[in-house]
């Protein structure tokens, strides 16, 4: 008896879960559906390592041994959400090369170059208020040579020169490979970290005072502000199956100092995608900038004055080809 009222107990108390309707709950159609992703934020980049040797022996075309190498890596978030576009970039490059049977490797490319952009979009779909800050420096220090022996002392270095440059205008964009930005109010700082480079008034900025027997009364100053205008076009596609171009042309006026010697930047870089891992590019750089003095001593007297001499701005221009590592995501 005692045994039959304990399993009528249990029995009634598993009925009595059961029907508890706080055990089972429906499930709700909402909380099954997938949470979207946040598409806000497109992300892109390129990294590359290229290797290139050259080995002569009784090479009657002539020629000389030689180890180069570079890398390359390019970096790009671009966030688009209702009329709000915010575009950052980083390109950095830098290549080293031994000649001959030199000892001492030398660097042939050193870039470093990041921009931030904030566009808004203005009075028609195609116009945009744009804000934009850049820099744009090198890794590190740069020599002259005369053989395999380093002469004097750097001719340059990271920030000697920097340059951090600020642009406010408008921004026309047609299409979201190509871009027009119109900005008439510029800023441009200067910087050269280096003070016997600063002594020197190198990349524009106020050299410093010296007495007669050249002793430095006043320091050089290490910046230097312009104000004036600017306009930058940008464009990035892929021109044809697996080749695209990066192309960048920046011009600034100084408003207040030779308004029409304009400081050209041209930058292109051509990818050529082989495979998933190999790859082929193209470098391309143009710099004038009426502030920087190309000096060459041609018969190495100090005067400047033989008709081969070289004293003023000059067009710079650099270009390397180069194929091998090279990875897109």
């Amino acid at each position: 008896m005692k045994k039959q009222f304990t399993l009528l107990a249990i029995v009634l108390f598993l009925n009595t879960k059961a029907q508890d309707p706080l055990i089972l709950q429906p499930i709700k159609a909402d909380s099954l559906q997938p949470v979207k992703k946040d598409t806000s934020w497109k992300t892109s980049g390129f990294f590359g390592l290229n290797f290139s040797q050259t080995s002569l022996s009784n090479w009657q075309g002539g020629g000389q041994d030689n180890l180069a190498g570079n890398a390359i890596l390019n970096l790009q978030a671009d966030y688009k959400k209702g009329k709000v576009e915010w575009v950052n970039k980083l390109d950095a490059q830098y290549g080293i090369i031994k000649p001959g049977d030199f000892k001492l490797f030398r660097k042939n490319i050193d870039q470093l170059f990041g921009l931030s952009k904030l566009n808004i979009n203005a009075f028609s779909k195609y116009w945009y208020y744009a804000a934009q800050v850049d820099y744009r420096t090198q890794f590190g220090p740069g020599y002259n040579y005369v053989g395999d022996s380093i002469t004097g002392r750097a001719v340059s270095d990271m920030n000697s020169p920097g340059y951090i440059q600020i642009a406010l205008g408008l921004d026309f964009k047609p299409t979201s490979y190509f871009s027009i930005t119109f900005a008439p109010a510029a800023g441009k700082i200067t910087v050269v970290n280096r003070q016997y480079l600063a002594d020197e008034g190198a990349f524009g900025v106020e050299k410093a005072v010296v007495d007669t027997m050249g002793n430095v009364v006043t320091p050089g100053k290490k910046t230097r502000f312009e104000f004036g205008g600017r306009v930058i076009v940008k464009f990035k596609k892929d021109i044809f199956k697996n080749i695209n171009l990066d192309s960048y042309l920046d011009l600034f006026s100084n408003y207040g100092n030779h308004p029409g010697n304009i400081d050209v930047v041209f930058n292109n870089l051509l990818t050529l995608k082989i495979n998933k891992y190999l790859s082929a590019n193209i470098i391309s750089q143009l710099v004038y900038d009426d502030d920087i003095i190309i000096k060459r001593d041609w018969n190495k007297d100090g005067l400047y004055d033989n008709p081969n001499d070289i004293y003023g701005p000059r067009v710079q221009l650099l270009t390397t080809l180069g194929i091998g590592f090279g990875y897109k995501f």
